[in-house]
C-alpha cells in the first residue's frame, strides 16, 4: 500500500482526482477505459479512423485529417492515427478522438469538408 504521509494537500487532491477519474471511466467505458485513462494522465490523445474496407486507406486518412482539423481543431500526424478497415461500415467513415466520435459518409465528408 502506498504511504500518503508527508504528502501535501495539493498532492493528495490530485491523487483523489485521479482515483475518481479511474473509477468513473472504468464503470462507464467498459474495455476502452484503460487507454483513455492513460492518455488523460499522459496528456495525450487517442486518434482512430474506421473506414470501409474496400475504400482507400489513403483517402480515409486524408478525409480523417481534414475532419480532425475542422471538428476538433487538431492536426494529428499520420503515424499517430490508428486506421481500422471495417466491412460493416458500407462507405462510411468514423473518426474518433479519445471517446468522441464523428460519423460521416465519404460523399458527405468530401462535400462538407471542402
Amino acid at each position: 500500500m502506498n504511504n500518503f504521509e508527508g504528502k501535501s494537500p495539493e498532492e493528495l487532491k490530485e491523487i483523489l482526482k485521479s482515483l475518481r477519474l479511474y473509477k468513473d471511466l472504468s464503470s462507464k467505458l467498459w474495455s476502452r477505459w484503460k487507454n483513455i485513462f492513460k492518455s488523460i494522465l499522459n496528456n495525450t490523445s487517442i486518434y482512430k479512423i474506421e473506414y470501409f474496407e474496400k475504400s482507400s486507406k489513403k483517402d480515409a486518412l486524408a478525409e480523417g485529417i481534414v475532419a480532425y482539423k475542422k471538428v476538433f481543431g487538431e492536426t494529428p500526424k499520420a503515424e499517430e492515427i490508428n486506421l481500422v478497415a471495417k466491412k460493416s461500415l458500407e462507405w462510411w467513415i468514423r473518426i474518433y478522438k479519445d471517446d468522441s466520435l464523428v460519423d460521416l459518409s465519404f460523399r458527405k465528408a468530401s462535400e462538407a469538408l471542402k
